[in-house]
């Protein structure tokens, strides 16, 4: 009986109905998945890091907008605190994140971390394998709010964009001496704050110091307006 369940969500899961892909993810989280019907198809997978308040879930969801005006498929896989109550993911500012319920090319699931270190749930890799062979182009993964030791992210993306602040301020030092050094993309957002540019000034020079470094650009973005969003987008294509 189990086998001939997981036989029928595969066949569905290989239509690409939606409500197969949500109950495979769910046993990806439970550790009860199948095996990967076929190979996983080519689709970039971009990480959002970076501190609590940065704007993660505001930045995803311009990001999201733009990416559909390429005509990309594109899903998004957040990770949050676990719920004290439920042991679920605790959503936290996610209604931040503006995504159009009836867009077939937009997909979203929230993770519970489960008190895993590094800043994402460990289904966040099996997921992003099945979410590539139901055909989505792009993969954005977001992380909780983390440290300059919680890097986990870095080891299932192809991109790694850390999102700072002007009100970082302090922050700006474990920035500096931990997630830094692992991003392929810096974005200052919030970028229309008096105090933007001083910060991104600060990360610059941060890098250029940085033993071994490698050439990382300095965005802006505003994430509210959509400013920058097409610039960042370019630059994780570039690379």
């Amino acid at each position: 009986m189990v086998s001939d369940a997981k036989s029928d969500l595969i066949e569905r899961f290989q239509r690409r109905e939606r409500r197969a892909l949500s109950e495979v993810l769910t046993l990806v989280e439970s550790g009860e998945a199948p095996a990967l019907p076929a190979a996983p198809s080519a689709a970039r997978v971009v990480g959002i890091t970076g501190s609590g308040g940065a704007g993660k879930s505001t930045l995803l969801g311009a990001l999201v907008a733009h990416i559909r005006h390429q005509g990309l498929r594109v899903a998004v896989l957040a990770c949050d605190p676990q719920s004290p109550l439920t042991g679920g993911a605790l959503l936290g500012d996610r209604i931040r994140m503006k995504l159009d319920p009836a867009d077939e090319g937009v997909y979203f699931r929230s993770f519970s971390t489960r008190g895993a270190m590094g800043g994402i749930s460990a289904a966040v890799g099996p997921a992003i394998q099945w979410l590539k062979a139901f055909g989505f182009d792009v993969i954005l993964v977001e992380t909780v709010g983390v440290g300059q030791d919680q890097v986990a992210v870095r080891a299932v993306v192809d991109t790694l964009v850390l999102l700072v602040t002007p009100h970082s301020g302090d922050e700006v030092q474990w920035e500096k001496a931990g997630l830094i050094e692992v991003a392929d993309l810096v974005v200052v957002n919030k970028a229309d704050l008096p105090s933007a540019n001083r910060v991104r000034q600060q990360l610059m020079a941060a890098l250029s110091l940085s033993p071994g470094a490698k050439e990382v650009p300095v965005l802006a973005t505003t994430a509210t307006t959509g400013d920058g969003v097409a610039e960042l987008w370019a630059a994780i294509v570039a690379r």
